[in-house]
């Protein structure tokens, strides 16, 4: 009596292509294109726990897999070893290094973004801090003015003594909180600003060094990211954040705006008013510059930026014309 053994299939994935075989040989294979970029595809999407197209091929053979990633493809167990190289193929060294490149500036690009998206929650939720603890002040003192006509700090609050009965006790221990609560407010601000000021340090160099860690994350906020930023002219970098005095101009005939979130920089801030337009442009003009650096050739060029803005600022700071 004779006896027929159905040998293993194994399916395995290299980074040049897919293999199904058995005990004995390579019975199909798969092979990926030899492009670095659609290399670099496969293996991002591997990574991730997808399932590629070339491996759904031979999903009908019901191969033995080791990988939870491939489980519906086949029954997870132990695969025989594979013994094959990519150089068998045609598929050489420099095509995988060039597609780990791809791969990792793919990475490298997801993780800004991933940052960048964060910088943008940190820059709004530091404008929340500020607006909240704004109108609690106001409150804190306003309420602190029945009591006092001097003072109104939150020092001067937390030393308040209302009086004896119940409900000045009561009382006197809401307005404290109050202040307390306005104490722990800006000490978030104050922690949400350094971590905008170191992590643009790292992510925009240059930016930052030329407007400022503050000016440079609102910016990016409002571009949607470093690259776009980077890809915006000099004149729209400087009217970002003035949109709706922008639109006023176009919609009723107002002066048009010659500034926006660039005005809170120094430099233009106490400038005179009639040289502020130009004084935008210089900035806007230095910060496009540096944030292609950032964005693109990764060059801290900030130092030479500044001198040249500074010496043209000293330019139209002393110039009499209008």
């Amino acid at each position: 009596m004779h006896f027929l053994f159905k040998l293993m299939t194994y399916l395995k994935t290299k980074w040049f292509g897919v293999f199904l075989y058995d005990e004995e040989k390579i019975k199909d294979k798969k092979l990926f294109p030899k492009e670095p970029d659609e290399i670099a595809e496969k293996i991002y999407l591997m990574q991730k726990g997808g399932v590629l197209e070339e491996e759904e091929y031979f999903k009908k053979h019901k191969p033995v897999v080791d990988d939870e990633r491939l489980s519906s493809i086949g029954k997870i167990g132990k695969v025989k070893k594979l013994y094959v190289m990519g150089k068998e193929f045609g598929y050489d060294n420099d095509l995988l290094r060039k597609a780990c490149i791809k791969l990792a500036m793919r990475k490298i690009r997801e993780e800004q973004e991933k940052r960048e998206r964060r910088i943008t929650e940190a820059v709004e939720t530091l404008d929340d801090i500020i607006k909240v603890t704004n109108i609690l002040l106001e409150r804190m003192r306003s309420w602190y003015d029945y009591f006092s006509f001097e003072g109104g700090d939150i020092e001067d609050v937390l030393a308040i003594k209302v009086g004896d009965k119940k409900l000045d006790k009561i009382e006197e221990e809401n307005i404290k909180n109050l202040a307390k609560l306005i104490v722990s407010l800006q000490k978030a601000r104050k922690d949400i600003e350094n971590y905008i000021k170191k992590t643009m340090e790292e992510m925009a160099p240059n930016v930052s060094n030329i407007a400022g860690a503050m000016i440079s994350a609102r910016l990016i906020a409002r571009a949607g990211g470093i690259d776009k930023l980077a890809m915006f002219p000099a004149g729209t970098i400087q009217l970002l954040g003035a949109e709706r005095a922008l639109f006023r101009h176009l919609k009723d005939g107002t002066p048009p705006p010659k500034h926006g979130i660039i005005f809170q920089h120094e430099m233009i801030k106490k400038a005179p008013k009639e040289k502020r337009g130009k004084i935008a442009r210089l900035l806007a003009t230095k910060i496009s510059i540096a944030a292609k650096a950032d964005a693109f050739t990764k060059n801290f060029i900030a130092n030479e930026l500044k001198k040249e803005m500074m010496e043209k600022y000293e330019e139209i700071i002393k110039s009499k014309e209008k």
